[in-house]
């Protein structure tokens, strides 16, 4: 899976310098929304910084895609009406599913081809699709994170549960419902139970109760949580909320950012319960970096945030990020030797933190425990990071 995302960036990078934008008129826009039951419409300038990122990506996923993909120059003055009528913003870009002509939903995930495809699959199923024996194995891969609740056909209240859950995540994740005891029984699973597919971690989790929303809701977020993240407006204070020290890693390509969470991933998964990893695009969280003391326009770049004391380490500029490298530079700050970083002048509480794109307070509630950095003969039990 991991080669395969690889794969993909490179040939983004070909596609668009063979290609590039190949922008529609508006004329040919509005009679496409009206004639065709679905259309995915990206409202770009391409000048700008996040539209010259999301271009490469969105030439990789047009021809991958089931349904048409058109984009539209929101800097031509003949297209004014159209992106006005259809609230395109005036910072692009913005892509919209549009259903017999009408806005549907809009995408707020990273600009990568891979979960641009996904999400325009994952809108137009129900909320929560019915799945039996015959169609789970497609079914749990068919977008790259799914949940299937196995249910007896009797039981209403979990069924009502699942089905609320699915309706508050559903613009990020693929719910399913079986009822059906053969594939119960070729997941190995019993009822009640939601099992959540991660497949681009290859990884599954199971929770068997109790299914209440709130109980539920608590393990959506979790499952979902991928071993390094996606920084993104659904998931950051989501991430901050875990308590944990959080390690970001800023890349200023959609393909470098792929490149490092290939790289990094093993050590990642040693860290998945007491860290929470993720790349960022700087473009996306533009102050970000300068709240973590980094310099900026240097990439690719990186700092932990220690949520339960606030303390801020950015990672030291010159050095590179490799599993090696990090985890060195991660005993050092653990025994000491590396002094958290602060605003000249100020003190940085961890209520101050504010993230971009909507994220909201910090709230430190646990300590990280370590037990040893893997590929080092060093125990040093149980302390902060």
């Amino acid at each position: 899976m991991m080669c395969h995302l690889l794969l993909l960036a490179s040939l983004a990078t070909l596609a668009v310098s063979v290609r590039g934008w190949e922008h529609a008129s508006a004329e040919y826009v509005e009679s496409t929304l009206k004639e065709h039951d679905v259309v995915v419409v990206a409202f770009v300038a391409p000048s700008e910084e996040k539209c010259k990122s999301l271009e490469p990506e969105w030439v990789l996923a047009t021809p991958e895609s089931n349904v048409l993909f058109l984009s539209i120059d929101c800097t031509e003055p003949s297209h004014s009406t159209i992106c006005k009528q259809h609230e395109a913003p005036s910072s692009w870009p913005r892509i919209e599913l549009f259903e017999k002509g009408e806005a549907k939903a809009t995408y707020l995930g990273p600009r990568r081809a891979a979960a641009i495809l996904s999400w325009a699959g994952r809108v137009q199923r129900p909320t929560l699709s019915e799945v039996d024996n015959g169609s789970l194995n497609v079914f749990k891969s068919i977008d790259e994170t799914v949940f299937i609740a196995y249910l007896n056909d009797y039981d209403e209240s979990s069924r009502t549960a699942v089905s609320d859950i699915a309706a508050k995540f559903k613009d990020e994740f693929t719910f399913g419902l079986t009822t059906d005891v053969e594939s119960w029984a070729a997941e190995q699973m019993e009822a009640p139970a939601l099992k959540g597919y991660k497949a681009v971690d290859g990884d599954t989790k199971v929770f068997r109760g109790p299914f209440d929303v709130a109980s539920l809701e608590s393990f959506v977020k979790e499952a979902s949580r991928p071993v390094i993240g996606e920084l993104s407006i659904y998931n950051h204070q989501r991430y901050l909320d875990r308590g944990w020290p959080v390690v970001y890693i800023f890349a200023s390509t959609e393909r470098e950012r792929t490149e490092l969470r290939a790289t990094l991933k093993t050590m990642a998964r040693s860290y998945y319960d007491s860290l929470t990893m993720v790349t960022a695009d700087p473009l996306e969280f533009p102050s970000l970096p300068a709240k973590f003391g980094l310099e900026p326009g240097v990439f690719p770049s990186g700092a932990v945030h220690q949520l339960s004391n606030g303390n801020i380490y950015p990672y030291p500029r010159g050095k590179p990020i490799t599993p090696r490298a990090l985890q060195s530079w991660g005993l050092e700050v653990w025994q000491g030797r590396v002094k958290p970083w602060s605003p000249p002048g100020a003190t940085l509480a961890p209520t101050e933190m504010q993230g971009d794109g909507g994220a909201g307070r910090v709230r430190a509630t646990r300590k990280v425990s370590v037990a040893s950095f893997p590929g080092m003969k060093i125990k040093l039990g149980r302390d902060e990071l």
